[in-house]
């Protein structure tokens, strides 16, 4: 691929033009806060279906998950169905009590179901902190593609991401972060659909990649992680992927509760194709080249030395397209923290339209920059670092989430207890890892101690009062 370089940057200017095209567009179209933060609430199932996949499917795909393919072989593949039934639940406990409550961000609901202008604080806080670390994961990802196609300095690629990034999110916010994720999920699927054949072609096909991975280790057809690991792995998407703060901004948007369980199925299929081809390139790719020197490579070596240099350009757009679509729902809804949960709600309620849109933009820019500082820490596999995410997100949202909109009985210091709780517990075994204490992963002492804290809390304390509880459950015979 020797003329990298050239046909790269003409992709990616092409690419770049198509993005700031939606930008500009989604710009003239926002006027108010909640143009800003759900588009206008006018997504509809196709572009709902492919937002909600393309957020889903980060660096932790394109990079991550290439690379834990290429390190463990098959197994790790397993962790989709716990991705699908977190969809699952989602779809039937979650999004269709949430779009009809039609807020604009999650701390929204918070506040109004446990009817506390505190819980809103905590849970815009931690939603904060948990994905300020996410998005330098992103911010991670572009600087090894980067560096691995021009021998660029990381940081290069990191701030390139950053801005791309920024920018159109600056401009248009959800209605700009969706429909652009739309065109991002349509590059993805074409790169992974043009480059699985050609690398498959270079390995001699399926039988030949089968017996060159078993001859260098016979987990990587078999299993590599016991099962427990799986479980916990599957887990982690599933808790997550069911009350995950940026899909549920994402729910906010579309159009109704029909919209949003089509838009869940779409999201399947693309998710079904993606995770599929990510698995065989991470397979082949073990197979032409046993021994590369973080398997964080796997994706961009594919580019770079297996495809001609339009496929392996066209790869790397959608490496670019995977990251940059997390990191735009991560700014969206963490600026929505800062800018409509902690400004507009606590500190000027009053405040214009005009004021919230300008306040909505500079969050943007700030909660984009700072992450740019964890990128010099070394946080291990970018697949690594997506589990505990999910995991960190599951072990505070989750139970005041899911159990909020099904049980009554959830009480305003229940919800307290549980996200504080669970958060504490989740970093008070991350931290001591990776020997947990009584081999517990972190995961389980989080959630179950949200949930043990949630129900045992507000058996003892005062309900919710009834008007908080009617924009949620039906009124009781």
């Amino acid at each position: 691929m020797a003329n990298a370089p050239m046909v790269f940057f003409s992709v990616l200017a092409v690419y770049g033009a198509v993005i700031m095209g939606i930008a500009w567009w989604s710009y003239r179209q926002t006027h108010t806060e909640a143009d800003f933060l759900v588009a206008g609430r006018s997504i509809g199932a196709v572009v709902g279906g492919a937002t909600l996949a393309a957020t889903q499917l980060s660096s932790g795909t394109v990079v991550g998950t290439i690379g834990f393919h290429y390190m463990s072989g098959v197994s790790w593949a397993w962790i989709w169905p716990g991705m699908w039934m977190g969809w699952i639940v989602a779809a039937v406990w979650v999004a269709p009590k949430l779009r009809a409550f039609g807020g604009v961000t999650v701390p929204d609901y918070i506040a109004a179901r446990y009817d506390s202008e505190v819980a809103r604080v905590i849970s815009a806080v931690l939603i904060v902190v948990a994905y300020t670390v996410y998005l330098s994961a992103q911010y991670t990802a572009g600087g090894i593609i980067f560096q691995a196609l021009f021998r660029w300095p990381f940081f290069a690629g990191v701030f390139i991401v950053a801005v791309m990034t920024l920018g159109y999110t600056w401009l248009g916010g959800m209605r700009s972060s969706v429909y652009t994720d739309f065109a991002q999920a349509l590059v993805m699927v074409l790169a992974f659909c043009v480059a699985v054949p050609l690398l498959l072609y270079r390995v001699g096909g399926f039988d030949v990649m089968g017996r060159l991975l078993t001859g260098l280790d016979l987990r990587l057809t078999g299993w590599y992680f016991s099962l427990g690991e799986i479980t916990v792995f599957a887990l982690a998407f599933a808790l997550s992927a069911a009350t995950a703060p940026y899909q549920i901004a994402r729910i906010y948007a579309m159009r109704d509760v029909a919209t949003v369980r089509l838009a869940i199925g779409i999201a399947f299929v693309f998710q079904a194709v993606i995770g599929s081809v990510a698995l065989i390139a991470g397979l082949g790719m073990r197979a032409l080249f046993p021994v590369l020197p973080t398997p964080d490579l796997a994706s961009s070596i594919l580019a770079l030395q297996v495809l001609p240099p339009l496929a392996g350009s066209l790869l790397l757009a959608g490496a670019l397209s995977a990251i940059m679509s997390t990191c735009d729902s991560i700014m969206i809804i963490s600026a929505a923290g800062v800018s409509h949960d902690l400004y507009g709600k606590l500190i000027r309620p009053a405040a214009s339209e005009a004021e919230k849109l300008r306040i909505n933009r500079w969050s943007v820019l700030v909660v984009g920059l700072i992450p740019l500082a964890l990128t010099f820490i070394d946080m291990g596999l970018m697949q690594e670092i997506v589990v505990d995410y999910a995991k960190i997100i599951a072990s505070f949202f989750f139970v005041p989430v899911l159990f909020g909109l099904n049980w009554r009985g959830g009480t305003t210091a229940g919800a307290i207890a549980s996200m504080l709780g669970g958060f504490t517990a989740f970093m008070t075994w991350w931290w001591q890892g990776p020997n947990y204490p009584w081999g517990i992963d972190p995961i389980f002492a989080g959630v179950f101690s949200s949930l043990i804290l949630f129900v045992g809390v507000s058996r003892f304390t005062r309900p919710v009062p009834r008007a908080a509880l009617a924009p949620f459950f039906e009124a009781p015979d």
